[in-house]
């Protein structure tokens, strides 16, 4: 009887989004504004007009009383309502998508398709062991894996694009839009430098020199860069301005080994260089990083082959990065 209940609530003709018959459509535009962040590229990407857009959307304004974008000279940024309805319109269209495939596996004609994301760290270890032990289990899945910085995979992961993420939660990052499940604690920062560097021979090293010396860093938007530069601006000094900005592990080492260099490394990522040639410094920069773990959507269904991966991931994980003694 509950179910029967259920259903009938679904689609009884009081709900407004039938009364009204809110059209689809109207939700794939919002979605594509959100991703291209201007209604003419948005509707563009829709085959429509633009003119037949900004109607489309005014409607929809006028249905829910409430202003979703806000208009720009150069583009639209959502408000904080709109950014509400596109995180619902997401989960419909999300929903949709699942049809084909829910109804591939119970034709038994499925192949899995998983979009995996990772931070540097994890996609050095225990991410490439998960996705064998995936691979070994479902022999038909397609997995892609992604290495970014936690902000670009979020977006990405917001956007579509991902299935599941492995990384961090940025401090601004909004708790109503991710489920996030911690799988590492926090991460200690190693300085890496080729052996006989000759700094190595010191006991300590000025801030000053920090500042002037040539670093390799991770990337714009990557939380350790960011957390990079605050140390230095806690010391009133401006950051380093002398950089390159990598995470490609050949790149990185080819840098250090040939020149006198200093990178910031997450530990994992330093241990994973060259020990031969490489070597951490034990008396400068003195930090960590927060702990990273496994991001989904928040009230998006995982089809079965997601859901898996994420098992495989948490297992794993856990197992890779045990928990301190507290």
């Amino acid at each position: 009887m509950s179910n029967l209940l259920n259903a009938l609530m679904l689609y009884s003709p009081s709900h407004w989004f039938l009364k009204h018959r809110l059209k689809l459509r109207s939700l794939v535009l919002v979605v594509a504004m959100d991703d291209h962040s201007n209604l003419q590229r948005a509707a563009d990407a829709l085959g429509m007009t633009q003119p037949a857009a900004s109607k489309m959307l005014k409607e929809l304004e006028e249905l829910l009383d409430a202003s979703l974008f806000q208009r720009y000279p150069r583009g639209v940024e959502a408000t904080m309502l709109g950014a509400l309805v596109i995180a619902h319109a997401r989960n419909v269209l999300n929903e949709l998508n699942l049809i084909p495939e829910d109804l591939s596996i119970i034709k038994g004609q499925a192949k899995t398709q998983i979009s995996v994301g990772s931070i540097k760290a994890p996609a050095l270890s225990m991410v490439p062991r998960a996705l064998f032990e995936f691979q070994s289990k479902f022999t038909n899945a397609k997995v892609s894996l992604v290495v970014d910085s936690s902000p670009a995979l979020l977006t990405k992961l917001k956007q579509g694009e991902l299935d599941i993420v492995v990384g961090r939660l940025p401090p601004d990052a909004s708790a109503e839009f991710f489920e996030y499940e911690e799988l590492a604690e926090s991460q200690s920062v190693k300085v890496v430098v080729r052996k006989g560097h000759p700094w190595l021979r010191r006991k300590k090293i000025e801030w000053s020199e920090l500042r002037d010396v040539m670093w390799i860093i991770p990337p714009q938007g990557s939380m350790l860069k960011l957390q990079f530069e605050s140390l230095f601006v806690e010391q009133k000094l401006m950051p380093p301005q002398n950089l390159v900005e990598t995470q490609d592990l050949d790149t990185i080492r080819r840098l250090l080994s040939q020149t006198s260099m200093v990178a910031v490394l997450s530990e994992e990522v330093a241990e994973a260089c060259d020990a031969v040639h490489l070597q951490s410094m034990p008396h400068s920069l003195s930090f960590k990083m927060q702990g990273f773990g496994l991001i989904a959507l928040k009230g998006k269904r995982l089809h079965h082959g997601v859901q898996e991966m994420s098992k495989i991931l948490t297992q794993i994980g856990h197992a890779h990065y045990p928990t301190r003694p507290s």
